[in-house]
């Protein structure tokens, strides 16, 4: 039976979920707020996250608490099919510093390899640098232009026209030449973009194997779309 977790229950968590209980999941949705939109869908709470394995499918059950620390604390004993991202910020990058903290491997976000992999994205698919805090967000939607609601993500983009290479692929490429190690993980789904939990458990994997002052790039990213984190392991 698959089972997925949703981190953040408001209206992307609230559609998340019930994508998820409609394809047959279990779902365990986890969010700060009670009263959050997605409680509504959810049968009962829980202070254990282990407790929807209890469930059947298309059943949801509620904890409340932050996400990333329940998702690390499930990583621990065993892996969700499905994680959703619903909830602000990059997913990635929040789960390897939680990661760092709880293994005592220390992180740094590091932005010298950045111009390398703005180097090697298409002109003008970069649409946010942030040396500092070693973040890049790049796109093949042009800056002021929308993406269509519930967009397939097809090879042609249905705003532009445009045939697009898969920016999953490109940052991957961008990223093998700039950094040690490097995780893409590739998100799926029209309205609220899910990531399989192999792909969650393959970046903690490669974050474990690097040494220090080693660096690692981690990626999430749909076919039109991605967020890039660049940390250094060690000191600072």
């Amino acid at each position: 039976m698959s089972t997925a977790i949703c981190l953040g229950g408001g209206e992307i968590g609230r559609l998340a979920t019930q994508d998820l209980l409609d394809d047959g999941f279990r779902v365990l949705v986890v969010d700060p707020r009670e009263d959050c939109l997605a409680r509504s869908l959810c049968l009962c709470s829980t202070d254990s996250p282990d407790k929807v394995l209890d469930y059947g499918q298309d059943q949801a059950i509620f904890i409340k608490g932050d996400g990333i620390e329940v998702l690390v604390d499930v990583l621990q004993r065993w892996t969700p099919d499905r994680v959703v991202p619903a909830m602000p910020g990059h997913l990635a990058a929040h789960l390897a510093m939680a990661w760092s903290i709880r293994t005592y491997r220390p992180l740094h976000p590091f932005g010298a390899p950045l111009l390398k992999v703005v180097d090697a994205l298409p002109n003008g698919s970069v649409q946010l640098l942030d040396s500092v805090q070693g973040v890049l967000v790049a796109s093949h939607m042009p800056s002021g232009m929308v993406c269509r609601e519930g967009c397939s993500q097809p090879s042609i983009c249905s705003v532009t026209g445009k045939e697009l290479t898969s920016m999953h692929q490109l940052v991957d490429e961008a990223l093998a030449g700039s950094v040690d190690r490097r995780c893409v993980m590739t998100t799926f789904g029209s309205r609220a973009g899910a990531i399989r939990g192999s792909d969650v458990r393959m970046m903690l994997d490669t974050l474990g194997e690097i040494k220090e002052g080693m660096t690692v790039g981690i990626a999430t990213s749909c076919r039109c779309h991605a967020i890039v984190n660049i940390f250094r392991f060690g000191g600072p």
